[in-house]
């Protein structure tokens, strides 16, 4: 029995020891994005709808930032390992669309298809988004616009950091385009 007593203590200071030599590094925490303040233009104008409800799929509904190799196979889709969104895309657009909203009566209702950075050969890559926006006037209870956009923007570096700033200026894009949508809209009724 007394050796059981000597060894535990032993054991226990020689684990203590050893692990002491070996440091586990913790990778970098991811850096977190969203699609930037809203440019000047949107500040100046309020679109015209008042309220809006985005969106989308399962697969755009997560905070990574999803890539595709076209030239390597263009049927998988990757991820980044040290950058995500602050939140999934549909809520990052529609805390945006609500920023520049409240200046009309309409609905407007985005549904995400698309949202990815594609590679067609290792240095060049571009970003593309796609959606379907409906416009509809809740007093009427009915759908008085509806139309599907598809935007592409060239990255300025083939990385995340590039997705990110190409990303945000499409938004941009967007935005302004539904806004000028939504206002046609309003003076054609």
């Amino acid at each position: 029995m007394r050796s059981v007593s000597i060894r535990l203590p032993l054991c226990v200071a020689l684990l203590s020891v050893s692990a002491c030599g070996v440091t586990l590094e913790r990778p970098p925490h991811p850096a977190l994005h969203d699609f930037g303040p809203t440019s000047g233009d949107q500040n100046q104008t309020r679109a015209h709808w008042s309220t809006v409800s985005v969106d989308a799929p399962e697969w755009l509904q997560d905070q990574r930032i999803q890539y595709r190799l076209l030239y390597a196979n263009p049927t998988q889709v990757r991820f980044y390992a040290f950058d995500r969104w602050l939140a999934p895309p549909p809520e990052l657009l529609a805390q945006r669309l609500s920023v520049v909203g409240g200046g009309g009566r309409y609905r407007l209702q985005i549904q995400f298809q698309q949202l990815e950075q594609v590679f067609d050969r290792p240095e060049n890559a571009y970003v593309v988004m796609s959606f379907r926006a409906n416009v509809s006037d809740p007093d009427a209870d009915r759908t008085v616009g509806e139309r599907v956009f598809r935007l592409r923007q060239a990255t300025r570096t083939s990385n995340a950091a590039g997705a990110v700033d190409a990303f945000s200026r499409v938004i941009d894009r967007a935005i302004t385009m539904l806004s000028d949508w939504s206002a046609e809209i309003d003076t054609s009724r």
